[in-house]
């Protein structure tokens, strides 16, 4: 058994590890854990499980399953915690608003140095609360807020609960001592180190209205990728994350980026996302601190210029990140072919981080995914090469005045598994990596 994620089940806090499931509820993991008789726990590679007792009951044990697997005290701290507060939609929710308002609204703003905050529905009832899911089960260690930025409002002290599952909530912390003012970061730990991932908090004390900006503590650093992450949160869904692809030692920023956890298996991370109306040749997005994120995924839909959702990672940016596997979308209005594989080529991955080479021999290093029906890549017979910047993007791979990936290639072609030699058809590449 692996202490690595949580399940519904034994979660309501028995305090016992059994067969079925692994410690379940944040007040297992954090106060005493009982592993009962003729059971053992694993703790993985490169893992680490806070606790401030175990139990072992008759033969049980605690395996570690090698040097980088860690048991910690649930009251040591990081004390540099990496903060989590996207502006993504999905992330946040509470039980009532200001006037109702839908997120992003002016009364509606919950996350870090937004302009403005979240606001309860009403002055202080000691029950409206604020919010957010984390994606998969983290280590979470305490919260960050900020009051309301365009006036003298912030929450004193709260109540902070969490779960795993949204459905079994334990209180991390009674009363925390929170803001005395509107824009000053304040960071408070619980009493032990969580496992979980919704936090939620209800305003206990407030100054004129309950108004906060609010970011998760988390207790470990944040994973280089997608798969990573996938890796140590076997339950994370698909979303925004973030991650620091060269890790907290290295010279690169962490970044927001789009996880898919499902696909052949999940742990795939966007690095180029372009949803092009037909008709139109805009400019494309050569990023380089930084990756796009999945917006629309619907043909017609015009997405260009999108700061959030158009563009692709330059080589030199790429090639910080560590990955084995390439997988290829494509789509268009022209016909209904879709393009759909997956790859380990190392051509293709060396050509994609180094902006030299090129994919030749993408034709027979392929497997074809859910959905593929297109004749590329196995019909691809020519190859662009030494794109540099452009390496994803300007015809790649493809089959003379045939089949063609080209995005923007020669300057104005749109193409996927055709050859229109303009931009007319609606299309959608993207590309991923694991």
């Amino acid at each position: 058994m692996l202490v690595q994620a949580q399940t519904t089940t034994n979660s309501t806090g028995s305090g016992n590890f059994n067969a079925s499931a692994t410690w379940t509820s944040p007040k297992d993991l954090t106060g005493t854990n009982n592993i009962l008789n003729g059971h053992t726990v694993t703790i993985p590679s490169g893992n680490n499980v806070y606790s401030n007792k175990i139990i072992f009951n008759g033969s049980a044990k605690i395996a570690f399953a090698s040097a980088t697997s860690k048991w910690i005290a649930a009251t040591i701290f990081n004390p540099s915690p990496p903060t989590e507060s996207l502006n993504v939609q999905g992330n946040w929710s509470a039980s009532s608003v200001y006037f109702s308002e839908g997120y992003g609204v002016t009364h509606n703003r919950p996350w870090l140095d937004s302009d403005q905050a979240w606001s309860a529905g009403s002055q202080n009832n000691g029950s409206d609360f604020l919010q957010y899911d984390l994606g998969s089960i983290r280590w979470v260690q305490g919260i960050v807020t900020q009051g309301r930025a365009s006036m003298d409002q912030w929450v004193t002290s709260a109540k902070v609960d969490v779960s795993p599952d949204n459905i079994n909530w334990v209180t991390a912390a009674s009363n925390l001592t929170l803001n005395s003012d509107r824009n000053t970061k304040v960071l408070r730990n619980f009493p032990n180190v969580m496992y979980a991932r919704y936090v939620r908090v209800t305003p206990i004390g407030v100054l004129n209205y309950a108004s906060m900006r609010l970011g998760i503590l988390l207790r470990e650093q944040i994973f280089r990728s997608c798969k990573e992450i996938l890796t140590n949160n076997a339950s994370a869904v698909s979303g925004v994350y973030i991650i620091d692809p060269d890790g907290v030692s290295g010279t690169l920023p962490a970044t927001n980026c789009y996880c898919d956890m499902t696909t052949d298996g999940g742990g795939w991370t966007l690095v180029l996302n372009y949803l092009h109306r037909g008709n139109t040749n805009p400019a494309l997005s050569v990023r380089t601190n930084n990756l796009p994120l999945l917006g629309s995924t619907t043909l017609g839909i015009d997405e260009q210029g999108s700061s959030t959702s158009w563009g692709h990672t330059a080589p030199s940016y790429l090639n910080a990140f560590t990955f084995t596997e390439l997988r290829f979308f494509g789509t268009t209005s022209g016909h209904g072919r879709i393009i759909h594989f997956k790859t380990s080529h190392a051509n293709t991955i060396n050509y994609f981080k180094l902006g030299t080479g090129s994919m030749t021999g993408i034709n027979t290093s392929f497997t074809g995914l859910s959905g593929h029906t297109a004749f590329l890549p196995n019909s691809a017979r020519d190859y662009f090469s030494n794109e540099n910047t452009l390496a994803m993007t300007n015809f790649p791979f493809w089959l003379g005045a045939t089949y063609h990936w080209g995005i923007q290639g020669h300057g104005s072609r749109w193409e996927v598994d055709d050859f229109p030699g303009d931009s007319r058809h609606n299309t959608y590449h993207q590309i991923w990596i694991r």
